[in-house]
Order: structure tokens, then sequence, then C-alpha cells
């Protein structure tokens, strides 16, 4: 029931997001299962390929779509057992969205196009540092619960404990701060640009169509929900009934609409601050949980 819920509500948590920029806009905007549409609409259109492209561009999508759905069985949501769970699936969760951007990556520099390299390149760079954050804050998870699995660490009581709040807010900000970064929101980066030099993940994209196009799109979406999905597990309790811990997820939406819609995307040079940041609070949350051992 928890992947499935998670399979079928993914692109509404964008549809959110979208609805609520317009919202702050001034304008009605799109509905808010406009991504369902689309995705239906690339399903049925030609797929068209570069002729320098390789077989490495015609697999990439469904590999990164399968790993991204492969890491969606091992999160536990609502205090319920994923799919899948097992000792150090925390690692392979992580490893599997890794796995997901390295061929998303390999297939923007398999086109032989200026524009998918540059935004491949800043990709790897970003990730680079959001990989310390993540570990960091796994590693206060693993320090704080005992355990080494998502299961363990997400469905724990420790955070309705007052002594964990303050190491446990500044996981859940540096995370925050991840999920902005991992899923190409602003101030990192702007979905809806089309301008070549600021893009990112977009940039990456410009070669794919057609049901490639769609992979990529549900691939995304679903990204955002498990980032989603890791904060209100972080934060709220595994004994608050499961429909709240879904309701938070899809409140997560209108949250990252009302920050995007509140500033602009920041300059390249300016982003590994910013990161850093997070993970000096993810360090600092991992030391003071150290320090009550």
């Amino acid at each position: 029931m928890n992947l499935l819920i998670t399979l079928l509500l993914a692109p509404l948590l964008i549809g959110l997001v979208n609805k609520t920029k317009a919202f702050f806009a001034g304008r009605k905007g799109a509905s808010v299962f406009q991504l369902y549409y689309d995705l239906l609409k690339l399903l049925k259109k030609s797929t068209v390929r570069s002729s320098s492209s390789t077989w490495v561009f015609d697999l990439a999508p469904i590999i990164s779509l399968t790993a991204i759905i492969a890491a969606s069985v091992m999160l536990p949501i609502g205090g319920m057992k994923p799919f899948v769970w097992f000792t150090g699936d925390a690692i392979v969760f992580f490893y599997l969205l890794g796995v997901a951007r390295f061929f998303t990556v390999l297939s923007a520099r398999d086109v032989a196009s200026a524009f998918p390299d540059m935004g491949s390149a800043r990709e790897v760079q970003f990730s680079a540092i959001v990989e310390a954050i993540v570990f960091a804050c796994l590693a206060f998870l693993a320090l704080m619960t005992g355990s080494s699995s998502l299961s363990g660490m997400l469905t724990a009581e420790w955070c309705e404990e007052l002594a964990a709040a303050v190491p446990l807010l500044l996981a859940a900000g540096a995370w925050g701060i991840v999920l902005l970064s991992e899923n190409c929101r602003v101030p990192f980066d702007d979905p809806e640009t089309h301008l070549e030099l600021t893009m990112i993940h977009e940039a990456m994209i410009l070669d794919n169509s057609g049901p490639d196009l769609a992979f990529i799109f549900y691939g995304a979406a679903l990204k955002l929900w498990l980032f989603a999905a890791f904060l209100v597990e972080l934060i709220l309790p595994s004994s608050v009934h499961c429909v709240w811990h879904f309701l938070a997820i899809l409140a997560c939406g209108p949250l990252i609409g009302a920050i995007e819609s509140s500033m602009a995307r920041m300059r390249f040079k300016r982003t590994p601050y910013i990161l850093g940041g997070a993970a000096a609070m993810a360090v600092l949350a991992l030391v003071m949980e150290i320090m009550t051992k």
C-alpha cells in the first residue's frame, strides 16, 4: 500500500507546487493534475533521438526511473514497513538515487552537445557537496536510533524526546536544503526556465522527447516525493496515523511553492556556500548527538 500510494501521488506533489506558485503570481494556473495529463500525452508521442547518440542515451531514462522506483520500495512512511528492508538499506537507498543521476548525466554527455554537458557538470558539482550532507544526516540518525536501516531510523519514537529536538531541527533544516538542491528547485535551479546559460537539470534533458521525457518527468516527481517523505518521517513520530504522514508530504508541495515564489534563483557561485551551511548544520547535529551519548 505504501509503494502504491507513492507511485500514484508523486505527480500530484508537483501539481501542488505549481498551483501554489500560480496563486502567488495572481494566476489561476494549471490543474494540480496537469503532470498526469502531460505524462499521458508524452507516452503517446514518438521519440526523436540525436544521430550522435548511442544505446546509452536510449536506455538511460528507463534505467534512471527503475533505480528511483527501486529506492522507493525501501522508504517507510507513517510507521508502515516498506516493501523491502534490510540492514544497511539506507546506503543502498541513496546510492540507487545516485545511479539514477549517473545515467541522466551519462545520457546528457552522450548527445555531444554543449548545453547538456554544461548542465551535467553543474549537477555533478553540487551533488558532490550534497553527498556529505546526506551521510552526515544518516550518521546522526544511525547514532540516535542505533539502526542502520531506514525502517529503524525513521520509525523509531525517539523524535518525541525533547532532548533530541535541537539536533533534530538542525538535521531537518539541512535536509530541507538538500531537498531543494537535489530536486533542482529555487533557489538552486529554476525548473521552469529555458535559458540555457542558467539551467542545470533542464539542460541535461534538452534532447529527450516522447516516452523518454515522460520517464524523466515521472522520475523527477517520484524523487521529489521521496525527499519530501524522508523529511516528514524525520519530523513526525511514527505513532501519528499514516494518513497524516501522507497529508504532510502533500503539504510540502505548497511549502516548496511558497519558497520558490518568495525568492529568486541565486547565482551559481553562491550555491556551494548554501550547501556548506547545510553541511555544517548536519555535522553540528551529529556532534551534539555524540556529546549526549
